[in-house]
């Protein structure tokens, strides 16, 4: 049985709620000024690659500051960067605002009922946006392209684990091998991601009228994704809960994560 598709947003998204013009005016700052910054530094990654490292430096047990990762997603030093303090500014501003979009809605779980979830990455279907254009615009955009679009979330998955991979040490797996499975294969649903779709179109995540540009197994791949977020973002959580000292004055509310760090909610663990 196929999972129900996550309701992906295209790069600017349909602004049908407040929370949806905010994304899409938040997400077209940040491309419009990675647009500037490519101009001086061809190698700077697409928007969607840089949510996906932002992504995982939101799951990580360390707050990890912008003189850390503003060299490692442009691979350059930071005074190479930006061409003025007012377009760095802008761009941090920018940046803050979507993290704290992400941030408040990984704490929010999941629905397990409906599969709903509040976190959706700006990773567009591009190949359904290119399969949904006329011919002729579409013949024009391959030909300006230097290789095919890449699969469903796949260029987001490479920001991620480009993370896990510079910080290896934040990624250490946690002494409870409970935590520590769960991290591994958190992971390893991310991981899927790198590679290719190559299953039989079944459905278009930018057009759901347009021509099918994705597998039904890269839906459930990217469900299983999303799921593996929340899972890294709450281990992440408690590593960072179990670095401060004990309290010993305050029982756990029923809801709260428990402190035994088994990663159930107290009142389903310790506390039942």
């Amino acid at each position: 049985m196929t999972t129900k598709p996550p309701a992906a947003k295209p790069l600017i998204a349909d602004a049908e709620t407040d929370a949806d013009v905010e994304f899409a005016a938040v997400v077209e700052e940040l491309d419009d000024l990675l647009d500037a910054i490519q101009q001086r530094l061809p190698e700077t990654p697409h928007w969607e690659y840089c949510e996906g490292l932002m992504t995982a430096l939101l799951c990580m047990p360390r707050a990890i500051g912008e003189d850390e990762w503003l060299p490692v997603l442009f691979e350059c030093e930071e005074g190479e960067i930006f061409a003025s303090k007012n377009e760095r500014a802008r761009f941090l501003a920018a940046w803050k605002k979507r993290e704290a979009q992400i941030a408040e809605a990984l704490l929010t779980p999941p629905d397990a009922q409906s599969d709903e979830v509040t976190f959706i990455p700006a990773a567009p279907d591009l190949r359904g946006l290119m399969a949904s254009l006329p011919a002729d615009e579409r013949d024009a955009a391959m030909q300006e392209m230097q290789e095919p679009p890449p699969a469903l979330a796949q260029a987001w998955a490479c920001g991620f684990l480009e993370a896990v991979e510079v910080w290896e040490d934040d990624w250490a797996p946690p002494r409870n091998k409970e935590l520590a499975a769960h991290m591994d294969d958190a992971l390893d649903c991310i991981a899927e991601l790198l590679e290719d779709d190559t299953d039989p179109p079944a459905v278009n995540l930018f057009d759901p009228d347009g021509p099918p540009s994705v597998s039904a197994t890269r839906v459930d791949t990217f469900a299983a994704a999303l799921s593996a977020v929340y899972a890294l973002h709450m281990i992440g959580r408690i590593q960072r809960e179990g670095a401060q000292p004990a309290r010993h004055d305050a029982k756990p509310g029923r809801n709260d994560l428990c402190p035994c760090g088994s990663g159930k909610k107290y009142k389903k663990c310790c506390g039942a």
